[in-house]
């Protein structure tokens, strides 16, 4: 049970540095300035190589931290890119859904009936990302030894990836 709640958090973590990586950089040293483009000069494909670049950089300083071995940290890799899988089927979802607001507004009865079947594939599709969410956790918390198990679990309950901990705030203890 242990496991799971810890293969959890790590999720999330990732899945907020992988979100904050999608910031830009703007303001930085990249050369930002008018003409290069959304949030990172170069424009739409160099931002996509950031977040990617800082997204394996999250990975990488969790690694190093945890101190992996390379079929550790291939399991857990493993694990994530399943998990990423499920995003052309929330995409789908997303195009449906306008496609039943547009519906539902233009025909200008709004109540839960009218969204009725949305409501149904929203549980259904929420109910296989869980599936997926659990596998992928244990999959990557199978591969932690009990002392990287330990040390992931004092990172996140120190609030590090949560915006309170680490050595910026929080408990304080979580970086030392």
């Amino acid at each position: 049970m242990l496991g799971f709640i810890i293969g959890t958090v790590v999720l999330i973590g990732v899945v907020k540095a992988v979100r904050r990586a999608r910031g830009g950089f703007c303001g930085h040293a990249y050369g930002c300035g008018p003409g290069d483009g959304p949030h990172f000069g170069g424009g739409w494909q160099a931002q996509r190589r950031a977040r990617g670049g800082r997204a394996r950089w999250a990975m990488r300083w969790l690694f190093e931290r945890l101190e992996t071995t390379p079929g550790q940290e291939k399991a857990i890799v493993t694990a994530l890119d399943e998990l990423r899988a499920n995003r052309a089927v929330v995409r789908e979802e997303l195009r449906q859904t306008r496609g039943d607001l547009g519906r539902v507004l233009e025909g200008g009865l709004v109540d839960d009936a009218s969204l009725e079947e949305t409501f149904a594939r929203h549980d259904r599709l929420l109910a296989q990302l869980r599936v997926s969410f659990v596998e992928a956790m244990r999959k990557a918390t199978e591969a932690l030894d009990e002392r990287q198990r330990r040390e992931l679990a004092r990172m996140l309950k120190g609030g590090a990836w949560f915006g309170g901990g680490g050595r910026w705030g929080g408990d304080g203890d979580v970086w030392a």
